[in-house]
């Protein structure tokens, strides 16, 4: 901690600002005139953050470098308590950050430089960017962070409540409530309270909704999240705690997890043994199609208005549950035919009014399946399934109706949409694993590396191929999910096998431009390698070269992966039409040349001459290079003779499960 001024005790706001923000560099300013600015204190982040001219400099235009300066001098001179984006370093090595420029009277400023790729970046983004006022405590109940909702809300006279005492700040009669509530959510849960108030009616004239969310940084709960909203939205008189895991945080309805918890609650109450109940799988038809026209916001106030209208069909017997993105779930206990026809009736009719955007009338309509129970089964995984294909009939009998489930819906074959609807279960419902396809070093005849690929046996459909469902996650997005679940259990292996005692492996996985491209992916990798205890050595990403069409991006990624100490290679090497220029450009470790030039040895001379070429130039760069779709012995006898080092392919063994890689490779 630098200090530059003798006392700076009237200014013990920004004190608590930069002794107890555990995410940011902060950096406290005077402004003495038009653009000229002083240094009172910063903290020992801000060094670490960005490069400084001369961190012993008082007057602020020495103290930031020239470019940082000219960006933050114009900043400072707009409206405070504001956000911008700032930007510094070169093209290779540029770093950009969120600044929030904090006013605690006219002559005293913090600003507060968070790092756009920051480990707790988007959870504070979605902190700051909240409409509605969010404190951030300590695991004490110090408050350490405050949005800028926060701030607009306090008066001149109290700028910030940094460094205060939440506790002291409630009113008595909640005081009690408050303090369960907070020990649970710090023990990892987020929790809501129906009623709360603040002393001196402090940010809310009247009780409030709160909402808690435990505080997560480098994997451990550090605080709490407060967010305050308007009670009367919630319209919850209740006098108890609801689990915010239970309520969808976009519309305040149940969710997936309250659904599974209230079935199974239906199913031991021995009244509803003799009764039945129906399981209504409402299906928004091609409501991709709003968020892309409207943009996210619209499209999320669309979607809070079409639940508001399905929660107003609801009575006792009836219950709503937002189950995926744009799937909803009816359960309607002691469910004659008449009333379930009825509430699916009641659903299609409602839509038939507009929604009103902007303005703008827009219609929605949804397609319906039903699954009865118990005729149809009772757990609720099998009446999901059972609805899901009833569903899907609809959608292939021009949608915008119900149907009841039947036994020969069974035989439906799965087109890419119930393909998809399966798979966004398939991490769920344990149908994914990993087979190991062994690399064998062709000097040595050893093998001390293999291949992850991932296999789906599904529930219903069997087996089903990557080449079928891999390009549907793709599209989908759901790539990124099941990829890290690869990486998850790639090194849930290793630890395992770490413990058995068997002899050190490097594991490839697969890598999707998509998950490459998230900007937080470099640091899943690095927490998960240390929640298994993996030496980073034994984890190779192995990316294509579509993954590599941003210059400035890819370089920043794999800098990153490189700096962990993880391997990086370029998978079906010599399909792409630029692939030479990446060996110079990037870091990289291995070249894995694409089996179509290896199935064409001794067949063609070009293939011949392009597979020596990739090889020795590899070598000149210090690549190791793997040869993939070994076949033939022949094959292998060339790659020798130019020195290819490893090859992958059925000559050597096909991909096998997980417990018999360990049964013929480690154990025997």
């Amino acid at each position: 901690m630098k200090n530059y001024r003798e006392s700076v005790a009237p200014f013990a706001d920004y004190r608590q600002l930069i002794q107890l923000n555990p995410f940011d560099a902060v950096v406290c300013l005077r402004k003495v005139d038009t653009n000229v600015f002083e240094v009172v204190e910063f903290n020992e982040k801000l060094p670490l953050f960005m490069e400084l001219q001369d961190d012993t400099a008082t007057a602020a235009e020495h103290f930031f470098t020239q470019q940082c300066w000219k960006q933050l001098s114009k900043i400072l001179n707009e409206d405070a308590n504001q956000q911008a984006i700032l930007q510094v370093g070169t093209d290779l090595q540029e770093k950009n950050f969120t600044i929030h420029v904090q006013s605690f009277s006219t002559s005293m400023i913090a600003v507060i430089f968070r790092e756009v790729h920051y480990t707790v970046q988007p959870y504070l983004q979605f902190v700051e960017q909240h409409i509605d006022p969010v404190l951030t405590t300590d695991l004490q109940g110090r408050i350490i962070h405050q949005n800028m909702t926060v701030a607009s809300l306090l008066g001149r006279e109290q700028h910030s409540l940094l460094g205060r005492d939440i506790f002291s700040l409630l009113e008595g009669k909640y005081f009690k409530e408050f303090k369960l509530l907070f020990a649970k959510t710090i023990e990892g849960s987020a929790f809501s309270m129906p009623k709360c108030l603040f002393k001196g009616q402090l940010l809310s004239k009247k009780p409030f909704y709160l909402r808690t969310y435990p505080t997560y940084f480098n994997g451990k709960v550090i605080g709490v999240h407060l967010f305050v909203k308007d009670a009367d939205l919630f319209g919850n008189d209740h006098e108890t705690f609801y689990h915010l895991a239970l309520m969808d945080e976009l519309t305040g309805i149940w969710n997936r997890k309250a659904l599974k918890e209230h079935w199974l609650q239906h199913l031991q109450d021995k009244r509803q043994d003799q009764k039945q109940a129906a399981l209504i799988l409402v299906d928004i038809d091609r409501f991709k199609k709003f968020n892309e026209f409207l943009g996210e916001n619209k499209g999320d106030e669309l979607m809070r208005m079409f639940c508001h209208r399905l929660q107003e069909l609801c009575y006792a017997q009836c219950a709503l549950y937002r189950y995926n993105s744009d799937e909803f779930i009816f359960v309607v206990k002691d469910a004659s035919i008449q009333k379930i026809e009825r509430t699916a009736n009641a659903i299609l009719e409602t839509l038939k009014q507009p929604f009103m955007v902007d303005g703008q009338e827009y219609f929605i309509s949804v397609s319906i399946g039903i699954a009865l129970s118990p005729a149809d089964g009772k757990d609720l995984e099998t009446l999901v399934r059972k609805a899901d294909q009833a569903l899907f009939s609809v959608k292939e009998h021009g949608r915008s109706h119900y149907r009841y489930y039947r036994e020969d819906m069974t035989t439906i074959f799965p087109n890419e949409a119930l393909m998809e609807a399966h798979l966004r279960r398939a991490i769920e419902f344990n149908e994914l694993s990993l087979h190991l396809q062994p690399q064998m070093d062709l000097m040595s005849n050893s093998i001390n590396s293999f291949e992850a690929l991932l296999r789906w046996n599904n529930r219903k459909f069997g087996f089903v191929s990557p080449a079928q469902f891999i390009p549907i996650a793709e599209a989908s997005g759901l790539i990124i999910e099941i990829g890290d679940w690869i990486i998850d259990e790639v090194c849930r292996y290793q630890r395992e096998w770490q413990l058995k005692g068997y002899r050190p492996v490097r594991v490839a996985v697969n890598i999707s431009p998509k998950q490459f491209r998230k900007e937080n992916f470099a640091r899943k990798i690095k927490a998960t390698l240390q929640k298994y205890e993996v030496p980073p050595e034994l984890l190779e990403v192995e990316i294509t070269e579509s993954s590599m069409t941003n210059v400035h991006e890819t370089f920043s990624i794999l800098t990153e992966l490189k700096q962990l100490g993880v391997y990086v290679s370029v998978d079906d090497f010599g399909t792409g039409y630029s692939s030479l220029s990446y060996l110079k450009r990037y870091p990289i470790d291995i070249i894995k040349i694409d089996q179509s030039f290896i199935a064409d040895i001794a067949k063609d001379d070009k293939n011949e001459a392009i597979i020596k070429a990739i090889i020795s130039m590899s070598h000149n760069l210090g690549l190791e290079v793997v040869a993939e779709g070994i076949e033939e012995p022949t094959q292998v006898d060339f790659l020798k003779r130019h020195h290819c080092q490893k090859g992958q392919g059925y000559l050597y063994n096909k991909p096998l499960p997980v417990d018999i890689i360990e049964q013929q490779y480690f154990v025997s």
